[in-house]
């Protein structure tokens, strides 16, 4: 889908530069869109509506990718306003941004611990209403979905294995069991319980225990950074010339739209990749929108969205890198007056033009 998009961004700008000679400059400000949707955010924020506060902040992240603290605003919304499916993802992909602040990316995985934690402790209750009901086949699902929602939690695995010993499934309790045994703290109260089902069960006993799990910080709500307000657009006008069919500047302007042409189909190639990778990474995730921790672990998982960020990033320069080496290709064919826009940004500067 987001190959689709570079296409028909690209096919309209290069029509723009070679079939529509009036003058005028049109010049699109993303960065300061995408401010104003912070701003809206924060107010939203603020008054304690934080559905519209962090659909705004992702609306605001996806017009500017370059600021990373507005997809860290969506998550922190999401999970204030207990909408926890899409804080995990939000966070998952914040901690993945190579240009992420580093301090909040530290606060970012404390709150996904704390979060992870939440929803399996909701798995949890669900399995003590099936076991406490009856249905131990249906509580050993529950107490299984809660340890893979946070892997690191030990508990589930012992009460998932002393049901899957009630059910007749010995191979299955066994390993559950050398797994507790695994991730559970040496002076955690299941452990006794635990070395004498193994034993019962004939299964080889794991001593090696787990470190005691980090306390992490209770979420505090997001704070915005002070706005930055573009300086105003510079206008240049480039005055026309008369070139010969084979002079030196027609041979150079071929030339650059046979490098921008390669580099648009660089950047559809990468945003195809992309595109297949992510569909790869989503499909570890359960039924319910979490990564299954059984499959993928956290710091996997995360690896794997910064190489499909990379890519997208990449398909993104490059995509502009050569819709700016066609249409200035396009103008020294040509031949014709331009009007070329320098418009300095937060991080640099962007050029329009009219050719």
């Amino acid at each position: 889908m987001r190959a689709i998009v570079y296409i028909a961004a690209a096919s309209l700008l290069v029509a723009s530069v070679t079939c529509l000679p009036a003058r005028g400059v049109y010049a699109l400000d993303a960065h300061k869109t995408a401010e104003a949707l912070a701003q809206r955010a924060a107010k939203a924020f603020e008054s304690g509506n934080m559905t519209e506060a962090a659909t705004l902040y992702r609306e605001a992240y996806k017009m500017d990718p370059a600021e990373s603290a507005y997809l860290y605003g969506a998550a922190r919304a999401s999970h204030t306003g207990r909408d926890l499916a899409h804080a995990e993802d939000d966070y998952v992909a914040f901690i993945a941004l190579p240009n992420a602040d580093a301090a909040r990316v530290q606060k970012a995985k404390g709150f996904l611990e704390s979060l992870r934690a939440e929803l399996s402790g909701e798995k949890m209750a669900e399995a003590k209403k099936a076991e406490a009901a009856g249905d131990a086949l249906l509580a050993t699902t529950f107490y299984l979905e809660a340890w893979r929602i946070a892997p690191d939690r030990a508990e589930p695995l012992l009460k998932a294995a002393i049901l899957e010993r009630q059910l007749g499934d010995k191979k299955a309790a066994i390993g559950h069991l050398q797994r507790y045994l695994q991730l559970a703290p040496s002076d955690a109260n299941g452990r006794g319980t635990a070395d004498a089902l193994l034993k019962q069960l004939g299964g080889a006993p794991q001593l090696a225990p787990a470190p005691k799990p980090v306390v992490v910080e209770t979420p505090k709500p997001v704070a915005t950074a002070p706005l930055v307000q573009p300086k105003p657009v510079q206008v240049v006008t480039v005055p026309p010339t008369a070139e010969k069919p084979g002079s030196p500047r027609r041979v150079v302007g071929w030339s650059a739209i046979g490098l921008g042409g390669a580099s648009v189909i660089g950047a559809v190639v990468l945003a195809v990749l992309a595109n297949s990778q992510q569909s790869t990474l989503d499909g570890n995730k359960l039924a319910n929108g979490h990564f299954d921790g059984a499959r993928i672990s956290v710091d996997q998982a995360a690896s794997e969205q910064a190489s499909i960020n990379g890519k997208w990033t990449g398909a993104g320069l490059a995509a502009g890198v050569g819709v700016a080496a066609i249409g200035v290709g396009a103008w020294l064919v040509a031949g014709a007056p331009a009007n070329v826009a320098v418009v300095p940004t937060w991080d640099g500067f962007s050029v329009a033009g009219r050719f």
